[in-house]
């Protein structure tokens, strides 16, 4: 009796996944994005997905981080503090753009290798400038927030500005600012120049201390 041929199929790898979650990105939007629309394309069980990764946040991150990766950052001790942190800026929301929806990579907790790879570039170049570790953190979160802020609009549908105002509005300076990539990079100028080492008020500004933790603020006041 002749023995039935089986069709041997490579065993799923994050690396799988993440590939496969980027294309159904871009063809169909972060939307379509499930753990059963990404196992279906790999031909394996939904199930099956649960040995790789925990869940559909997780493999968001992974196309993220994998974005990330090709990123190719200069010597961190080489160079001016402000072009390199201004251009790891500009290169990661060049990257993060070319797949929709990833600039919620940005808003997690959980740091893969190479989102951490770039905070700690960036936050290195902080240090170069004088601040302490913790100013550096601070100095970080407020670039990470502005960052963030600008890759919303350029992502959302809901900025278009020719659809919700009218050239006779008065807010309409405004908007082509918001969508104007020059906007940010004012912004951009104006944070660093807060940090830079003839800043006048940089050793005073309340801005860069870092926030009070709410638990401890909180447990101090119950007592």
């Amino acid at each position: 009796m002749a023995k039935r041929k089986t069709t041997e199929r490579a065993p799923v790898t994050r690396e799988m996944i993440s590939a496969v979650a980027a294309e159904l990105i871009k063809e169909q939007g972060m939307d379509a994005l499930t753990m059963r629309t990404v196992a279906a394309q790999l031909g394996v069980s939904a199930m099956a997905l649960y040995h790789h990764v925990q869940d559909k946040d997780e493999i968001v991150r992974l196309v993220g981080d994998d974005i990330l990766a090709k990123i190719n950052l200069p010597d961190p001790e080489t160079g001016d503090w402000r072009q390199l942190l201004i251009g790891a800026v500009n290169e990661t929301h060049t990257s993060l753009l070319q797949v929709p929806g990833m600039a919620s990579v940005l808003l997690t907790r959980t740091l893969l290798p190479n989102a951490r790879r770039i905070l700690q570039f960036c936050i290195r170049q902080f240090e170069r400038a004088g601040l302490s570790k913790q100013e550096a953190l601070v100095a970080y979160a407020g670039l990470h927030q502005l960052s963030i802020g600008r890759l919303m609009v350029e992502t959302s549908s809901n900025f278009d500005v020719h659809t919700h105002v009218s050239d006779e509005d008065d807010l309409i300076v405004y908007m082509d600012a918001l969508h104007s990539r020059a906007s940010f990079d004012e912004a951009l100028a104006g944070l660093l120049d807060h940090y830079a080492p003839s800043a006048p008020t940089r050793q005073t500004s309340t801005a860069r201390k870092a926030a009070p933790n709410p638990r401890k603020v909180a447990a101090k006041r119950a007592v």
